[in-house]
């Protein structure tokens, strides 16, 4: 496993823990520690009842704020991994893929990518063209550079055979040869690459989804209206911030 690998998987594991564990961590300590507060107040011989639901209502204000700003830290740090992640898949994904040594071989390989090309441009049986193709795919396709090298051709290859004869049947035939080139093309390094942003995808994140548990147990602390922000924490701080300097 090179290094590459093991650091996607890395980040794989750590978007996944501040996406799915940790939100599932948040909620169940939020809601303990709420309540803790809550009965607290609750058991104060001193104050009356009217006073009781003024801290409960003050303490929901300061659990929300907390609770946002520890969702927008998350999301920040998702947004980091993110980004981390893209880029190196990315790289890997438009790095050149190393050629063989051998600079004998490599001739070889050109001129036999060559006459490939020149017998599917004068050939008169369509299948034999398509089997050719595959056998040089024997013969080559285990090496990704060459793989590679047969897929930037492969649009001209498939246009020389098409043009013998362009059937349904030797379309489909064509499309199946290309899918072994594009897979002996892929390296492990590019596989988890194209992994890694399939995984991220928009880069976008939503730590809670409307109707589920958490969801609902935070809309019973902090009120309908504010659990809305749970996926857009840093408009509900603004909001917050504008809210207390109004009431400076």
């Amino acid at each position: 496993m090179t290094k590459n690998i093991e650091k996607l998987n890395e980040l794989m594991e750590k978007g996944y823990e501040i996406a799915r564990r940790n939100p599932t961590k948040l909620a169940l300590e939020f809601k303990q520690e709420y309540y803790s507060e809550v009965e607290r107040i609750k058991r104060d011989p001193d104050d009356s009842p009217t006073k009781k639901a003024y801290l409960v209502e003050e303490l929901q204000g300061k659990f929300g704020k907390q609770l946002f700003q520890v969702l927008a830290d998350m999301k920040a740090e998702y947004k980091k991994t993110v980004e981390e992640a893209q880029k190196l898949a990315q790289t890997i994904q438009a790095a050149d893929l190393e050629k063989p040594k051998d600079p004998a071989e490599l001739k070889l390989f050109e001129q036999a990518l060559t006459d490939l090309k020149t017998a599917t441009m004068l050939g008169m049986n369509a299948k034999r063209s398509i089997e050719a193709v595959d056998a040089f795919i024997g013969k080559y396709g285990d090496n990704p550079y060459y793989a590679q090298q047969l897929k930037v051709q492969f649009p001209t290859i498939a246009g020389n055979v098409l043009g013998i004869e362009g059937t349904p049947q030797n379309r489909h035939a064509l499309a199946k040869v290309l899918e072994r080139v594009e897979a002996k093309a892929t390296t492990p390094e590019r596989e988890k690459a194209a992994e890694a942003l399939g995984f991220f995808g928009d880069g976008e994140v939503k730590f809670y989804l409307e109707g589920t548990a958490p969801y609902n147990s935070y809309a019973s602390i902090i009120g309908p209206k504010a659990v809305t922000y749970l996926n857009k924490p840093e408009e509900a701080l603004t909001q917050i911030a504008a809210a207390e300097q109004s009431a400076e």
